[in-house]
């Protein structure tokens, strides 16, 4: 992964069925990514959210990449 940022979804699974928040993200360790929220995003956990320009490691496998800008 370069430096330059790339667009991808976060995907949670939840009751309401599975969700895709568009997110961008920055860097990443072994196993897991570091994201920037491009809207409010909701993050795996009760009442965890994310607002624009704030970030968060993830798990790898809950970021589908889409593109790179």
């Amino acid at each position: 992964m370069s430096d330059e940022p790339v667009i991808g979804e976060l995907v949670l699974d939840g009751w309401e069925g599975r969700t895709y928040q568009r997110v961008e993200v920055i860097g990443h360790t072994p196993k897991r990514l570091r994201i920037r929220a491009i809207e409010r995003t909701r993050l795996a956990g009760r009442r965890r959210y994310l607002e624009p320009g704030q970030t968060a490691l993830v798990p790898t496998r809950a970021v589908r990449l889409i593109c790179s800008t």
